[in-house]
C-alpha cells in the first residue's frame, strides 16, 4: 500500500487527527465536533459533494488520495465545513512546499499579501492588505515582544499541524484582528496511536546577489508515542527544530531629489536630480531553535487533560556596510537634462518645502521653481563614507499553558490556563569612515533601478579615509508577559437550536522597552581623524560584500563589524571619540511600562434547519462583551525657553474602553455540493504598546542628507474597529475540487496610521513620527479561488491539477480633512493571485507556484527632504508590482524516507520603489534565490 495512505508523514497523522482551535482554548475535545467557527476535525480527507439524483457516489476504497493531494483536499473541505470564512494550510501541504517558515507559507492563502524582509526572509503578512491581524496558537494569543502581533518568520513551519486564516469573525474567537485572525496548529500526542519517530533535513543553497553563495542547514525532529494503562490514555510528544542561514540582501538607491540651483558647482542649473547615490547590503546569519511538547491524559473517551509548552527562538547577527556619496558636495556638478519639466515647490536647501512665499505668505521661504529631470549626471571631487552597522539580536518566546475538556452528555466544557513570556534584546553599533574620491557617474533610471559608477574604485583604498559624520549606538531591551484563563461550555440541543455556547477570558498583559540611542560627533568633526593614525587595529577594514548596482558589484571597504560587536574594541572607540568609555545606560525619555487587564464574556448560539429537498441553512448569532483596563508610563524631555535647561518630565496615562461585538452568519446549502454564506461581524485591533507611549525622543543626525528625528506615541490613540460584511458562493465536486468567489467589504473607524510633521524644538527643525486615529476608511473586494484535479486524463497525466486564487482590493481613506482622503490604505496592493499546477503520481509530487503582487505604497513621505511636482500634493513611497516564482518536488524512496528538491524566486525577481510617481525611481532590493535538497523520513 502506498505511503501517503497507509503511514504518511509525521505531519499528515497530526493534520488528520488534530483538532485545531477549538473555541477559546483550541484545547483538544473527545470526542471530536465542530464548534462555532472553528475548523471541523471530523471532516473525510476527500472532499466530495453529494451525488445528484440518480447519480452512484465512489466507494471509500476507491477515492486514495495522498501527499499533495491529500492536503489540499483537507483544506478545501475545511473551507467548506466552517461556519467562517475559513482558508486553510495543512502540515503536508506546508512541508512540501519550499517554505522554513510559516510568514512564507502564509503567501499561498487567497488574499493574504506579504513584504521580503531585510534578511530575505518573507515576513509582514496582510490579509486582504491589512496588517492588523490577530494571532493565536492552538487558540490562545501569542505575541512577540512588547507587540500586539507575531513575526511568523519566528516559528518554522516543520512544528505546525496547520495554520487557518479566519477572514470573519465569531464571538468565540479572541478579539484583536480588524484583519482577521490567523491560527497556528501544533502537533498534540493524542494525534498519535503509536510509537512515531519522524523528521527532516535540508541544506538550502543561497544564491546571494553580491556576497558569497551558501548552504544552510535546517533540521526537525518529532517523537511521540501512546500507551493504553489501568487509568486511560497517555500520550507524550517531543517536537524540535533548528535552522541556520547565512544572507546577504544588497540595495541601492538614489538619494533625495534636490534642484541643482542648490548644487554650489552646478554647471547644469534648473533640474532636479538625486542628491546622490547610497546603497548598502545587509549580511550575516541568524539561528531559529524551537522546540515544543505535549503531554496528554484521557482517562475516558470524554475527558482529556493536557500539559503543552513551545520555546521559539532567534539569534542573529544583524551587519550592514552602506556605502553613500553626496554629489551636491564636489567641485563640479554636471547633469543630462531629460524632456519633463514641472513646476515644484523648493526650499532655500534645493529640497522640498512646503511653506511657498505667496501674496497671501509673505514670510514663507520657498519658492516655486520650474525643473526638469535629470536622467544621470557626473559629479566630481565628492564626499563619500561607508556606515558599518553591527547588531546582535535575540528572541525568546516561551509558551506554556495546561486545560481540560469534558463531556457530560450534551455539555461539553474546556478550560485553558496559559502564560507565555517573550524577550527580546538588540545591541547596535555604527561607526562611519570616508573620504573624497575622483568621480561619480550616476544613471538615475535603468530599467527602474539606479546605477552608478565611481572609475578606478576607490573605496576599495584603504588611502585617505577617516572617520565621518558621527558614532551611534542603539541598545534597547523588551519584555511581554500574559497570562490568561478561558473558559467556555456549549450544550447541544436536537431540533433547529443546534447548541448554545459560553465564556469568559481574562487576561493580564504586562510590557515593558527600554533604550539608548544616541552617540558623539566624529573625533574633531567629519574627515578631521585619519582611520590609519587612530592606534586601531591593523586589520580593521575589510572587503564589503558588493551591489550588482554599484561597480557592476566591486566590493568596497568598511570597518570589520565583527570588531563591532565586541565590547572591549566598543570601549577603545568610545574613548577615541571623546566619551566615557562605559557601556551608555538606558535613556528615560525612551522607555515605557504598560499593564494591561482585559476581560472577556461571549454569548452565542448556533441554528441549523432544513427547508425543502437538499436545501439546509444554518449559521450563528452572538456577541462578546470586551473591557480593557490599561496603564502606561513613559517620560518626555522638557526644555525651559528661560534657561534653556531641560529636565525629563513622566507621564502616566490610564485609559479604559469597552465594546461590544456582535456577530451574525449564515450558510446556504443548495445541495449538489453548492453553498453560500453570508457573514457580519463588528471586529477591533487595539493600538501597540509604543504606539501608546506618551513618552516624546528625538535625535540629532550628523548627517547633512538625513533629517533630524524623533518619535512619540499617543496615548489618546482609540481601538480601530470595523464592521465586516462576507458573502461567497461555492462550489465543490469530485474527490478533492472546488470554486469559490467571496465579495466582502469593511468599513473602518479610527484607523492608526502613523504619519510625519515637522516640529521646531530647542531651535532645531526635527521630522516627527507620531501615530494618529485616522478617522474613517473602507476596504472592499473579491477573492476569487479554487483547485482542479484533472482525473478525466490518461494514465500518468491524471495526476496533473491546477490551482489558484486571485484577489482584487478596493481600499479608500474617507475622512474628511486628511491629507489622505481619497487616497488607498498604506500596504495595500490592488491586485494579487497566486496561480500553480501540482502533479502527483507513481511516488513523485511536485508543485510549481507563481505569487504575484501589483503595486502599492507603503509609507508616506510627504513632509520628507524630497522634492515632488506641486500638482502631487501628497508625497507616498510607492512599491513596483512584481512577482515569484516558487516550486517544490518531492519523490518516495521507500514508504518511509521521502527526497525533496525546493526553490524560491527562481525568477530573480528583484523588489523596487519609486517616490510619489512611477518616474521618481527610488530604491532597488536584490531577492535572493534559493534551491534546497532535503530528506524527511517517518518510522
Amino acid at each position: 500500500m502506498k505511503k501517503g495512505y497507509r503511514y504518511g508523514s509525521a505531519a499528515l497523522i497530526a493534520l488528520m487527527m488534530s483538532d485545531g482551535a477549538r473555541a477559546q482554548t483550541g484545547a483538544p475535545v473527545a470526542p471530536p465536533e465542530v464548534p462555532a467557527g472553528s475548523v471541523p476535525d471530523t471532516a473525510p480527507v476527500v472532499a466530495g459533494a453529494a451525488p445528484a439524483a440518480g447519480e452512484q457516489p465512489d466507494s471509500v476504497a476507491d477515492i486514495v488520495v495522498t501527499g499533495i493531494r491529500q492536503s489540499l483536499a483537507r483544506a478545501a473541505e475545511i473551507k467548506r465545513q466552517s461556519v467562517n470564512v475559513v482558508d486553510s494550510i495543512v502540515a503536508e501541504d506546508i512541508g512540501k512546499l519550499p517554505d522554513l517558515t510559516t510568514a512564507s507559507a502564509l503567501q499561498r492563502v487567497p488574499g493574504v499579501q506579504v513584504v521580503v524582509g531585510g534578511n530575505n526572509e518573507i515576513v509582514g503578512a496582510r490579509i486582504r492588505g491589512l496588517e492588523d491581524i490577530v494571532t493565536t496558537l492552538n487558540g490562545r494569543e501569542i505575541f512577540t515582544g512588547v507587540g500586539r502581533g507575531f513575526s511568523f518568520q519566528d516559528l518554522p513551519a516543520e512544528a505546525l499541524a496547520g495554520v487557518d486564516v479566519y477572514k470573519s469573525n465569531s464571538a468565540d474567537r479572541i478579539e484583536g484582528g480588524v484583519a482577521g485572525g490567523v491560527n497556528m496548529r501544533l502537533r498534540r500526542a493524542l494525534d498519535f496511536k503509536e510509537l512515531t519517530l519522524a523528521g527532516s533535513a535540508r541544506a538550502t543553497y543561497a544564491k546571494e546577489a553580491g556576497s558569497d553563495d551558501t548552504i544552510n542547514p535546517a533540521v526537525s525532529a518529532l517523537i511521540a508515542d501512546r500507551w493504553t494503562t489501568g487509568i486511560g490514555d497517555v500520550a507524550a510528544m517531543l517536537g524540535l527544530s533548528y535552522q541556520r542561514n547565512e544572507y546577504a540582501r544588497p540595495i541601492a538607491w538614489n538619494d533625495w531629489t534636490r534642484s541643482t540651483n542648490a548644487a554650489p558647482t552646478s554647471t547644469t542649473p534648473n533640474l532636479q536630480a538625486p542628491t546622490g547615490f547610497a546603497a548598502g547590503t545587509e549580511f550575516g546569519h541568524y539561528e531559529r531553535p524551537q522546540a515544543n511538547v505535549s503531554l496528554e491524559w484521557a482517562p475516558d473517551t470524554d475527558t482529556t487533560l493536557y500539559v503543552e509548552g513551545l520555546f521559539a527562538g532567534y539569534r542573529g547577527n544583524v551587519l550592514q556596510a552602506r556605502p553613500t556619496f553626496r554629489a551636491f558636495t564636489g567641485t563640479s556638478f554636471t547633469a543630462t537634462a531629460g524632456d519633463r519639466c514641472e513646476d515644484f515647490g523648493v526650499g532655500p536647501d534645493g529640497y522640498y518645502s512646503g511653506n511657498l512665499r505667496t501674496p497671501e505668505n509673505p514670510r514663507g521661504t520657498g519658492t516655486v521653481q520650474n525643473l526638469c529631470n535629470a536622467t544621470g549626471y557626473t559629479a566630481r571631487g565628492v564626499e563619500y563614507y561607508t556606515a558599518t552597522v553591527a547588531n546582535r539580536a535575540r528572541t525568546d518566546i516561551f509558551v506554556a499553558a495546561t486545560g481540560f475538556n469534558k463531556t457530560i452528555g450534551a455539555l461539553t466544557w474546556n478550560t485553558d490556563i496559559s502564560y507565555e513570556l517573550s524577550k527580546n534584546r538588540n545591541d547596535s553599533f555604527r561607526v562611519d569612515v570616508g573620504k573624497r574620491i575622483a568621480e561619480l557617474i550616476q544613471e538615475r533610471d535603468v530599467d527602474h533601478e539606479v546605477r552608478a559608477t565611481t572609475p578606478g574604485n576607490p573605496m576599495n583604498d584603504p588611502a585617505g579615509l577617516a572617520f565621518t559624520n558621527g558614532m551611534t549606538e542603539d541598545i534597547n531591551r523588551s519584555k511581554g508577559t500574559l497570562w490568561a484563563v478561558m473558559s467556555d461550555a456549549k450544550y447541544d440541543f436536537d431540533g433547529v437550536l443546534d447548541y448554545v455556547q459560553a465564556g469568559v477570558r481574562v487576561a493580564k498583559r504586562v510590557a515593558s522597552f527600554e533604550q539608548y540611542l544616541g552617540g558623539p560627533p566624529a573625533p574633531g568633526g567629519s574627515f578631521a581623524t585619519p582611520v590609519a593614525g587612530a592606534g586601531l587595529p591593523s586589520d580593521l577594514l575589510i572587503s564589503a560584500p558588493g551591489v550588482p548596482q554599484m561597480n557592476d558589484g566591486a566590493t568596497y571597504l568598511q570597518v570589520d563589524p565583527d570588531y563591532l560587536l565586541d565590547e572591549g574594541f566598543k570601549r577603545q572607540l568610545r574613548t577615541l571619540y571623546r566619551i566615557s568609555p562605559d557601556r551608555p545606560g538606558f535613556d528615560p525619555t525612551r522607555d515605557y511600562d504598560a499593564r494591561e487587564k482585559n476581560y472577556a464574556g461571549f454569548l452565542q448560539a448556533r441554528y441549523a434547519l432544513s427547508l425543502f429537498g437538499a436545501l439546509s441553512i444554518d449559521g450563528l448569532v452572538g456577541a462578546r462583551l470586551t473591557r480593557t483596563d490599561r496603564r502606561i508610563v513613559g517620560a518626555g524631555r522638557v526644555t525651559d525657553p528661560a534657561t534653556s535647561t531641560s529636565r525629563v518630565v513622566v507621564v502616566d496615562r490610564t485609559t479604559s474602553d469597552t465594546d461590544l461585538l456582535p456577530n451574525a452568519s449564515a450558510r446556504v446549502d443548495f445541495g449538489g455540493g453548492l453553498q453560500s454564506r453570508f457573514n457580519y461581524s463588528k471586529t477591533l485591533s487595539r493600538p501597540s504598546f509604543s504606539q501608546l507611549n506618551p513618552g516624546l525622543s528625538y535625535v540629532v543626525s550628523y548627517v547633512n542628507t538625513i533629517q533630524n528625528s524623533g518619535s512619540g506615541g499617543n496615548p489618546d490613540l482609540r481601538p480601530q474597529k470595523a464592521d465586516s460584511f462576507d458573502a461567497s458562493l461555492e462550489y465543490y465536486f469530485g474527490r478533492s475540487n472546488y470554486v469559490s468567489a467571496v465579495a466582502f467589504y469593511r468599513d473602518i473607524t479610527d484607523r492608526v496610521v502613523t504619519g510625519t510633521e515637522a516640529r521646531t524644538i530647542d531651535g532645531l527643525q526635527y521630522v516627527i513620527s507620531t501615530p494618529r486615529n485616522l478617522g474613517s476608511a473602507t476596504i472592499k473586494g473579491v477573492e476569487v479561488s479554487g483547485q482542479l484535479f484533472l482525473d478525466f486524463l490518461p494514465e500518468g497525466l491524471d495526476g496533473i491539477g491546477v490551482l489558484g486564487n486571485f484577489t482584487v482590493i478596493d481600499s479608500e481613506v474617507t475622512t474628511p480633512g486628511d491629507r489622505l482622503q481619497g487616497l488607498s490604505l498604506l500596504g495595500v496592493s490592488k491586485y494579487n493571485y497566486n496561480a500553480g499546477f501540482v502533479y502527483e503520481k507513481y511516488g513523485v509530487s511536485a508543485r510549481v507556484i507563481y505569487t504575484y503582487r501589483s503595486q502599492y505604497y507603503d509609507a508616506d513621505i510627504t513632509n520628507g527632504l524630497s522634492l515632488r511636482p506641486i500638482d502631487i500634493p501628497v508625497g507616498l513611497n510607492g512599491i513596483r508590482a512584481a512577482g515569484r516564482l516558487d516550486f517544490g518536488l518531492n519523490y518516495d524512496l521507500t514508504d518511509h524516507i521521502t527526497i525533496n528538491v525546493a526553490g524560491t524566486n527562481v525568477t530573480g525577481q528583484r523588489t523596487r520603489s519609486f517616490e510619489s510617481r512611477p518616474d521618481f525611481v527610488r530604491e532597488v532590493r536584490n531577492d535572493d534565490t534559493t534551491y534546497s535538497l532535503g530528506v524527511r523520513f517517518n518510522f
